[in-house]
């Protein structure tokens, strides 16, 4: 009998416990006041609300919609716990939210709280509230306003990214640090201010911008955003995403422009870069479609990595006599580039025999090209990347000077259908280059005379190649050189050629005459597979 009672009372105990939706992660749910289910975690005797499953998210279960209004303390095994956080992601990809009341027993949103509740359109934040982390708002493109509340004191990386319809931000004096990218992609901000007595930041001179007041850095900045005198550099991320920027007059004050400055401002047309700018960063005016033309004046030392990448307007560009470096990719995209000069005076890069592109004086190294560019019989080498993305190249000759290309020198070029081959050696094609990558056009390349042996992967999977003519000079077709190059229908080899590499012409499913001289000893595996 006392083994059955036993039995009974353990029974009871294991009824009572709130079952476990996953066995590693310990959560709870509970209905809110307002009729949604809510599921929590105990972390350090107190409750946060995380999704149903903390590592994968909602994974089938409801997600909450309409309006919410979350608890300030929720009951748990008897015991009652203050709801003193939002979790990671806790309610990440919720899109039939319409507003969310959070309590004041709340001191800490966390990373990605609501990412991508599309449909929110009104949040409260408590006064309790200190910390407001990562992503924890991004994507939340129904929010038209925000206040924040005077206890925060700070916004982390995406926090408010992709909020595509907030119009004005209030910063209170509560905020010590912001971080570059928090609104991000807020392609409608038109009002930006900061309370008086914020020690850290200001919005001087009614500038509709957030300034750092010791070092006088512009971090955040929108479509009413009147750059003040006293601005000496322009902060990372300051106004990327807004599309609804137009035009930007940038003070002589200023020195320097941050990574991802103007990035994806789309409808930017008209910007002057002041002479007092000596460095422009990563990204700064990438993606900034509307640009036709840049001249980056003599007070400028350095141009980042992809500055100016996917200006697709962009039609011709300058470059000063003080530039000493210019980061990868800094032009590629631009795909309506015709027109690239170096001003005469420059030291280390120059555009000989007014070649349209930018060349490295001291190694003869291309490193930007365009549509129009005419490579000059002294470059030695092109850089990767050089004339990425120029759709607009139709046909280059690439002289014998030339000994090494760099992987993708020649990607997306889309226009580009024919490429006469001069090259003699080109050493540094290695076997990830993939020189003419999404080239789709791409159908003749002549071998000219000069050309020595052709390298691996040079034409790897160029399926719309429809012609080859291999020079008399070549005495070896590397590995995998015509690699799934499906339109070729025949190929003749010259007496020249001693070897054939492993799968040098595998999977040209359309070649039906290849003619192999008997100059050939060597024929590597699978070379004609398939």
């Amino acid at each position: 009998m006392k083994q059955k009672v036993f039995f009974i009372a353990i029974l009871m105990m294991a009824l009572a416990i709130p079952q476990r939706v996953k066995a590693d992660d310990f959560v709870f749910s509970a209905v809110a006041p307002s009729g949604q289910t809510l599921y929590y975690q105990i972390v350090d005797g107190n409750a946060r609300v995380s999704p149903p499953y903390p590592s994968s998210g909602y994974n089938g279960c409801s997600k909450p919609t309409g309006n919410l209004i979350i608890p300030s303390s929720v009951s748990y095994g008897g015991q009652s716990y203050s709801i003193t956080s939002i979790g990671y992601y806790a309610f990440n990809g919720c899109s039939g939210l319409t507003s969310v009341t959070i309590p004041n027993s709340v001191t800490s949103i966390w990373d990605g709280a609501f990412s991508g509740c599309s449909g929110l359109t009104s949040i409260t934040i408590p006064n309790s509230v200190t910390s407001i982390w990562d992503g924890a708002f991004s994507g939340c493109s129904g929010l038209t306003s925000i206040t924040i509340p005077n206890s925060v004191t700070s916004i982390r990386n995406n926090t408010f990214s992709g909020c595509s319809s907030l119009t004005s931000v209030t910063i209170p004096n509560s905020v010590t640090s912001i971080e570059g990218s928090a609104f991000g992609g807020c392609s409608g901000l038109t009002s930006i201010f900061v309370s008086s007595g914020n020690t850290i930041y200001d919005s001087r001179d009614n500038c509709n911008a957030i300034i750092e007041t010791s070092s006088n850095t512009l971090i955040v900045g929108c479509m009413n955003t009147t750059i003040p005198n006293s601005v000496t550099s322009i902060g990372g991320s300051a106004f990327s995403g807004r599309s609804g920027l137009t035009s930007i007059t940038i003070p002589n004050t200023v020195t320097s422009i941050g990574y991802s400055a103007f990035n994806g401002c789309s409808g930017l047309t008209t910007v002057s870069i002041p002479n007092s700018v000596t460095s422009i960063g990563d990204n700064a005016f990438s993606s900034c479609t509307g640009l036709t033309s840049v001249t980056i004046p003599n007070s400028v030392t350095s141009i980042g990595s992809s500055a100016f990448y996917g200006c697709s307007g962009l039609t011709s560009v300058s470059i000063g006599n003080s530039v000493t470096s210019i980061g990868s990719s800094a032009f590629s995209g631009c795909t309506g580039l015709t027109s690239i000069s170096v001003t005469s005076g420059n030291t280390i890069y120059d555009s000989r025999n007014n070649c349209n592109a930018i060349i490295h004086t001291a190694t003869n190294k291309l490193i930007t090209g365009c549509q129009n560019t005419l490579i000059p019989n002294s470059v030695t080498s092109i850089r990767g990347s050089a004339f990425s993305g120029c759709s607009g190249l139709t046909s280059i000759t690439i002289p014998n000077s030339v000994t090494s290309i760099e992987g993708y020198a020649f990607s997306d070029c889309a226009g580009l259908t024919t490429v006469n081959f001069n090259a003699a050696s080109c050493t540094d094609m290695v076997w990830t280059s993939n020189i003419f990558s999404n080239c789709t056009s791409l159908s003749t390349i002549n071998f000219g005379n000069s050309v020595t042996r052709i390298p691996a992967y040079l034409c790897y999977g160029l399926s719309g190649l429809t012609s080859v003519t291999i020079g008399n000079s070549v005495t070896s077709i590397r590995d995998d050189a015509f690699y799934g190059c499906s339109g070729l229908t025949s190929v003749t080899i010259p007496n020249s050629v001693t070897s054939i590499g492993s799968s040098a012409f595998s999977n040209c499913s359309g070649l039906v005459s290849v003619t192999i001289p008997n100059s050939v000893t060597s024929i590597g595996s699978s070379a004609f597979s398939n």
